[in-house]
């Protein structure tokens, strides 16, 4: 996934192979985990373009780098409950450089706009 967010484009398989020639990957383990991407919702295709003889797919991400830690938080492996959430919050919060004081108005945002939800459905 580093490498759709770094590029910032859209990748084919060949792309993803010359750009990880330091890598040991193979065309076939490249095309496996596009698959595994694809079928997992995490990357998505935009669109064909010709490869020498061929054509190939390109893709792009479907989610942010900050949905996709989500996702990995709340995978049923890490065993995280709804009630925990609030605990992983304050321990991502706290792992961050940046300012606290920003993370707090950003956390009392979403609470407030939480809230107004909540108070809309009774």
């Amino acid at each position: 996934m580093n490498l759709f967010w770094e590029k910032g484009e859209p990748l084919t398989s060949v792309d993803i192979l010359q750009i990880s020639a330091d890598r040991s990957w193979n065309g076939n383990y490249v095309h496996m985990m596009l698959r595994s991407l694809l079928a997992k919702g995490m990357i998505e295709v935009c669109g064909v373009v010709q490869c020498g003889t061929q054509y190939a797919r390109q893709f792009v991400p479907a989610v942010t780098k900050e949905q996709y830690a989500a996702k990995i938080v709340a995978a049923k492996e890490w065993k995280v409950t709804p009630a925990s959430i609030a605990a992983v919050t304050v321990a991502l919060a706290n792992e961050v450089k940046a300012e606290k004081r920003d993370i707090i108005k950003e956390l009392e945002e979403i609470i407030d706009e939480l809230k107004h939800e909540d108070t809309g459905r009774k």
